[in-house]
């Protein structure tokens, strides 16, 4: 009696299980690596256009206390842009000012605390990325017309 040389349903059925499982994590591995991809771009996108607009301050436009809010990247982006002076703490120095320093210890320079928030995606999931930084107004600007 010959017998022959195959392969039995079961173990046809118990591959098909495996490659199908098999299948699943991949596809699932690529689906969460894309998830990332799109998280990074959009975080990286953010962050440019963070900086072009941290660039501006104390170079196209003056620095100046307050608050604004506005839209970059055609609406998709939103900021919220606070700027503080911070007093200095120390004090007076106990020497008096040179020539060249005499007009800076009348107006000395003034230090402000910048901070940015950008916020993309619907309100109620809206992803965040928040940028602080310090800006130094100079007393020869002082009386200078913004």
């Amino acid at each position: 009696m010959t017998r022959s040389r195959g392969f039995t349903l079961l173990e046809v059925m118990l591959a098909f299980v495996i490659l199908a499982v098999s299948m699943g994590m991949l596809l699932g591995m690529l689906s969460r690596g894309l998830g990332q991809v799109r998280t990074s771009q959009d975080e990286t996108e953010a962050a440019l256009h963070a900086q072009s607009l941290l660039d501006q301050i104390g170079v196209i436009e003056p620095v100046q206390p307050g608050e604004r809010v506005g839209e970059f990247g055609n609406g998709r982006y939103r900021y919220r842009l606070e700027t503080t002076e911070i007093e200095d703490p120390s004090p007076a120095p106990a020497l008096p000012p040179t020539v060249v320093d005499a007009g800076s210890a009348i107006n000395p320079p003034k230090v402000y605390r910048i901070a940015l928030a950008v916020s993309w995606g619907p309100p109620e999931a809206a992803r965040q990325l928040r940028f602080t930084t310090l800006r130094v107004r100079s007393a020869s600007l002082e009386g200078a017309p913004q």
